[in-house]
């Protein structure tokens, strides 16, 4: 299966010798969490190595073929070249900049890399959010729950105001906690779209298009396949 180049004039990794690198990645175009994973798999140039293996995963309706290989049942996980799985988008990336460093995308240590972990943190907790709203959105209507929604609506503006208010100072090169940012931004264009989350907040909008226009942004974008 074809995959998206690496960012042009991306020199190959140094890979340090007890650590293998990552050969293929369980994968869905719909998964937020995914596509922050494939944006530095991008970013460092490791892309053009891995495969992608298309994998249904639902919250209701467990894979248990693929739970054979990943007991939790949840994408991304990436296949190293030794064998072995790695899951979680938090682990992955820490390892894929481990292979091929990238300060700009997550120092080594430091205030700033703490800065950096502590946006992603948000940006992943805004995702979890979204995903527990999407779950009652999707159950019958006479069984959904008016407080959950309320709740959860209030969550979500909340997460945006304060993106708002700090929109202003994100850089045009984005690091791991704004690539997390940028990824929960275009999941809500993609499942919430009647959130309508640009309106009042013109800075983080105009931020948000000049992350999707990054190379790395462009070529992974959130896509409905089914």
């Amino acid at each position: 299966m074809p995959v998206v180049s690496p960012v042009s004039g991306s020199a190959p990794p140094a890979v340090p010798a007890d650590l293998p690198p990552p050969v293929a990645i369980h994968w869905s175009p719909k998964s937020p969490f995914v596509r922050k994973v494939m944006i530095v798999l991008v970013e460092c140039g490791l892309v053009d190595r891995v495969e992608r293996i298309r994998t249904m995963v639902d919250r209701l309706h467990p894979n248990r073929a693929y739970m054979a290989e990943n007991p939790l049942g949840t994408i991304p996980a990436i296949v190293l070249a030794d064998g072995r799985l790695m899951t979680d988008s938090v682990l992955i990336c820490d390892y894929l900049l481990t292979l091929a460093p990238r300060p700009a995308l997550l120092p080594p240590s430091g205030a700033a890399r703490f800065a950096v972990l502590q946006r992603q943190a948000l940006a992943d907790g805004m995702l979890d959010a979204l995903l527990f709203w999407r779950q009652e959105r999707l159950r019958p209507p006479a069984a959904q729950r008016a407080e959950v929604h309320a709740a959860y609506a209030v969550k979500a503006a909340t997460a945006l105001d304060r993106l708002e208010r700090d929109a202003a100072g994100f850089p045009d090169a984005p690091d791991l906690g704004h690539v997390g940012i940028g990824c929960a931004l275009a999941y809500l264009d993609l499942r919430f779209p009647d959130l309508d989350w640009r309106r009042g907040r013109a800075a983080l909008a105009a931020w948000h298009r000049r992350f999707e226009d990054r190379p790395s942004s462009r070529a992974t974008r959130l896509a409905l396949d089914a």
